[in-house]
């Protein structure tokens, strides 16, 4: 089977492509530039494009059997990169197009907080609306590339829609904002630390997941591919423990960061370095007390890692990088 995976060498796009190809897959990666660090020496087709230029993709489509869709751009900051809404919505309706053109299987990948949270104290699940109205431009953007998917359903398009958690792990090669994060922390860099909520799920999983959906989704269904939420104390201790660092040993009550909101982006203009914390950073920072992934579990044989695994692996993984020393 040829499978494609768009964004093959991200976060999670690396990771996918280390799956299939254990799984004797043939892989063909579509990729802005020359074949990443994070895709070296793996048995792939790479092919340099973006999903933005129609020929593109439709080169990287001809001849496959699925295509994983992961390309997209992640933007949190205060001056949006007007190339991540382009990428995340356009983006999707080139890859839509070209696999309902093509009759191809697509499993698309959004986000668990392309969904509606509110309010936080009920379970968020699949079933909760599009967050079409979101404020963080990056969430609503991948929301609206849900309604190209399913739109497309409606027109015969074979889909399946995968809304991965906060994901740690290994092979974390840029390093993501919550590998920084790390790894600043590590350092004594994080000046504020807030009481905050998150699903953290092991990448490894998701990408099995993925594959799961694959083979197993329905037609026109999303899935979270999520894990456990876990108390961000809890997370750093663990992480204290793990790396021998000292870390903080409380938080500051979430609306602290809306306070210190104003010093941070004054201090950023100052200093002209990204600001500590933002907006988009706050907003995304709120999860409910479960996010469930009962529907992936019981329809894709779904499974997680513990914290702790996961954790303990994303760590030798930073150590080996010598992004936490000596």
């Amino acid at each position: 089977m040829l499978a494609l995976v768009t964004g093959g060498g991200g976060r999670l796009g690396n990771v996918l492509v280390r799956h299939l190809v254990g799984r004797g897959h043939t892989v063909r990666v579509l990729e802005p530039g020359s074949l990443p660090e994070s895709l070296a020496g793996l048995d792939i087709e790479f092919m340099s494009g973006s999903v933005l230029d129609e020929g593109d993709v439709g080169r990287a489509t001809d001849g496959v059997d699925v295509v994983y869709h992961l390309a997209a751009k992640i933007d949190l900051s205060p001056k949006k990169d007007p190339m991540m809404f382009t990428i995340n919505v356009d983006g999707t309706r080139k890859v839509v197009d070209a696999c309902l053109s093509r009759g191809l299987r697509l499993v698309h990948t959004s986000s668990h907080h392309a969904l509606v949270r509110e309010p936080l104290d009920e379970p968020l699940t699949e079933e909760k609306p599009l967050a079409l109205d979101e404020k963080c431009e990056y969430h609503r953007s991948k929301a609206i590339g849900e309604t190209i998917v399913l739109d497309a359903c409606e027109r015969g398009l074979d889909a399946v829609i995968v809304n991965p958690g906060s994901m740690i792990g290994p092979h974390d090669y840029e390093p993501s904002m919550i590998g920084a994060a790390l790894i600043d922390m590590y350092f004594g860099r994080v000046p504020v630390l807030l009481e905050l909520l998150s699903d953290y799920v092991d990448v490894r999983d998701v990408a099995d997941g993925m594959i799961a959906a694959a083979e197993k989704g329905r037609r026109g269904e999303r899935y979270f591919l999520t894990g456990d939420v876990i108390p961000i104390m809890q997370m750093v201790s663990l992480y204290g423990e793990l790396t021998g660092a000292k870390v903080p040993r409380r938080a500051l009550p979430l609306w602290v960061g809306w306070v210190l909101l104003p010093l941070a982006l004054a201090g950023s203009a100052v200093t002209r370095k990204e600001p500590f914390i933002t907006a988009d950073m706050l907003r995304a920072s709120v999860s409910n007390e479960v996010v469930s992934h009962d529907k992936a579990r019981l329809e894709l044989g779904y499974t997680i890692r513990t914290l702790r695994e996961s954790l303990t692996d994303a760590v030798a993984w930073y150590r080996d990088r010598g992004w936490l020393g000596a």
